[in-house]
């Protein structure tokens, strides 16, 4: 029971069970691709439930803000701040300094309810990187909580007016919400998901129930209602996906298959969310949402690999059992409803988030608590949590730069994403010894092209499209080769023609076939001289960061090391770089440079070579990966240029 001023409704713990279902099969890749949705189904519950126990208190005449937030904080931080704690500790057994540190810093964030705009300002939700934060599914509890802060005031200043008022501006606010929600996809995709203002429509439509559920209709009808509410969520669930603009419009689906449900949870079809197995998970789901991502985070964080599925249905399986023992452990505890609980609770969630917030600051400050680190390893690199930037080929540099002596003689214009980037250090020491420059332009995350642009987030970047311009203003009044570098096969899915529209590419090999269209134009573009293509360096098709493996303290024995070479057969780019070999054999003074060779000796690839990480993340070449391959691409250059 959520408090006195509410009837308890089993249906609505069924309807959370279905919910943290959904995230969990999501979470866990188990086929669910929409599963996300059921943080959806959540925040219109959240706004049903938090919006009738306000209204039922100011009508009774007893509503306190003081009794409401400290509720809410009695309900939600006891559990969160447990997880957290555990999180920090298994982050100390297990993380490199790095990985270590960022935690610290979400678990900062998360404490103080504003997790979502700690990852708003580092990834989206759907990124990769997203997947290696043990804490990033608590960025919904801080948009709930933001939403608790505002809710009462919105709710008891207009209930002082009358119903009606309030129930205009439910509607008001959930089109205003909904608008916005759709707007930020086009221009901000993360802010839309992350940010409680385009969010609002959700919690409004939970709140609008408490006026709608006055007019009742019969069982049949109720039925009826309940199912079309359970298709509409498992619609969602299993036609939506991370490519999906969301939420915005297509997030009223979910919605309103949980108000559905809500609204007539009663009914006779309503009994499959009143079973005592979804009750009594839907007692537990708070805590369950709390353990699972951490449980699957640190999981394939230590094993250095993705899941297989029988080790994904058990760690379901754990999650749930895990959620269960903190919820018997500390949530339930801090949700008795004796008096002296309430100060005592509420005392000790503050002492708590104090002390936990000075550690969190102290392992940021000690840079992850690098004396963790064995010796051996920590001689990779004397900053390990700014490793990659520190390390990166490209450091130093930037994206418009002179490569190699400044007075030397210009022998090309070079090009690219961070993939071209990252051979700033090598080729510009190469470049200097043999007394040669070529003029530079890059630009992170770009493909590079005069039609084409690509997705960051969900959003266009015309940016890309004004750098290729650049690098082909440079070549304007001479006969300069022209060098292109980039994650030829990291673009899958993202790449936009001119208009800013997604380009439908379904597979590897209309992806390819792009690429080849994007290289013929780029051919055609730079005109009667040498067109040079860089290939992409090998990486594990499993990414790995070296550092991050390297860097991990011995408490417990650490399998990684051994995962960092790998049969040349394995690397991700062979296909890709395939496509490209066979590009620049069938056009004229097109060439094609193989980067392969300086990683993989007889087949077989390493990601350390002689005491030296030659990547500086799971597929970045460090300053010594620079080195080591630009040797090999600027005397081909150079031999290019001598015929």
């Amino acid at each position: 029971m959520l408090n006195k001023n509410i009837t308890y409704r089993p249906e609505i713990d069924g309807l959370r069970a279905l919910a943290v279902i959904l995230v969990l099969l999501y979470h866990f890749e188990l086929g669910v691709p929409g599963g996300f949705v059921g943080v959806d189904v959540f925040f219109v519950i959240s706004g049903y439930l938090i919006t009738e126990v306000i209204k039922n208190s100011v009508s009774a005449g007893r509503f306190s803000f003081v009794d409401f937030y400290s509720r809410r904080l009695l309900r939600l931080h006891p559990a969160l701040i447990a997880t957290i704690s555990l999180c920090l500790i298994a982050g100390y057994v297990l993380m490199d300094p790095a990985s270590f540190s960022e935690l610290a810093n979400s678990a900062t964030y998360s404490l103080f309810s504003a997790s979502n705009f700690y990852f708003l300002f580092n990834q989206g939700y759907f990124d990769a990187s997203a997947k290696t934060q043990p804490l990033l599914h608590t960025w919904s509890l801080a948009a709930e909580w933001q939403f608790y802060i505002v809710w009462p005031l919105v709710v008891w200043g207009t209930l002082k007016i009358s119903e009606r008022f309030l129930v205009w501006l439910l509607i008001a606010m959930a089109i205003g919400s909904l608008g916005l929600s759709q707007y930020m996809l086009s221009y901000n995709s993360p802010a839309a998901y992350f940010m409680m203002p385009s969010r609002i429509f959700e919690l409004s439509i939970g709140a609008s129930l408490v006026f709608i559920s006055r007019y009742r209709v019969g069982d049949v009808v109720n039925s009826l209602i309940t199912l079309l509410g359970l298709a509409l969520i498992f619609i969602s669930a299993f036609v939506l996906d991370a490519a999906s603009p969301f939420p915005g419009i297509l997030a009223l689906i979910p919605c309103f298959g949980a108000a559905a449900c809500i609204y007539s949870g009663h009914s006779t079809s309503g009994s499959v969310l009143r079973i005592w197995p979804m009750v009594k998970l839907g007692l537990v789901s708070y805590s369950v949402y709390l353990v699972h991502w951490p449980t699957a985070v640190f999981y394939k964080y230590y094993i250095f690999r993705s899941l297989n599925v029988e080790e994904k249905l058990i760690l379901l399986a754990l999650s749930i059992v895990l959620g269960y023992v903190l919820y018997v452990t500390v949530e339930r505890i801090f949700m008795r409803s004796k008096k002296a609980i309430k100060p005592l609770g509420v005392s000790f969630v503050a002492v708590s988030v104090a002390i936990v917030t000075f550690i969190c600051i102290l392992i940021v400050q000690a840079r992850g608590v690098g004396s963790r680190v064995p010796a051996d390893y920590l001689s990779f690199a004397a900053d390990p949590v700014n490793f990659h930037t520190n390390n990166y080929g490209g450091y130093g540099f930037d994206l418009d730069s002179q490569l190699g002596s400044e007075n030397g003689e210009k022998i090309a214009v070079f090009g690219g994403d961070s993939f071209a980037h990252q051979y700033a250090v090598g080729m510009d020491a190469e470049l200097k010894k043999q007394g040669l420059m070529l003029d530079a332009t890059f630009l992170h995350g770009c493909i590079f092209s005069g039609e084409y642009s690509n997705q960051v987030n969900k959003s266009p970047r015309p940016a890309c499209r004004e750098a290729y311009k650049k690098a082909m203003l440079k070549l304007d009044g001479n006969l300069l080769p022209f060098i292109q570098a980039q994650s030829w096969d990291g673009y899958l899915g993202t790449i936009t023609d001119s208009t800013g529209a997604l380009v439908p590419v379904d597979n590897a090999s209309e992806y390819q076939a792009l690429i080849v269209k994007i290289l013929t134009a780029t051919r055609k573009d730079i005109g009667d001289r040498d067109f040079i293509i860089i290939g992409n360096q090998p990486y594990p098709a499993k990414l790995i960061s070296p550092a991050t493996c390297l860097l991990r303290p011995n408490y417990i024995a650490q399998h990684c090391e051994s995962l960092l070479e790998y049969v040349e057969s394995a690397s991700a780019t062979l296909s890709i770089n395939s496509v490209l070999k066979n590009f620049a054999a069938s056009n004229p003074r097109t060439y094609y440079v193989d980067a392969t060779e300086a990683f993989c000796k007889e087949s077989k690839c390493g990601m350390v070579s002689s005491g030296k990480i030659l990547y500086s993340d799971s597929f970045h070449l460090s300053i010594d990966g620079s080195i080591a391959a630009s040797l090999g691409i600027v005397n081909f250059i150079v031999s290019t240029k001598n015929k």
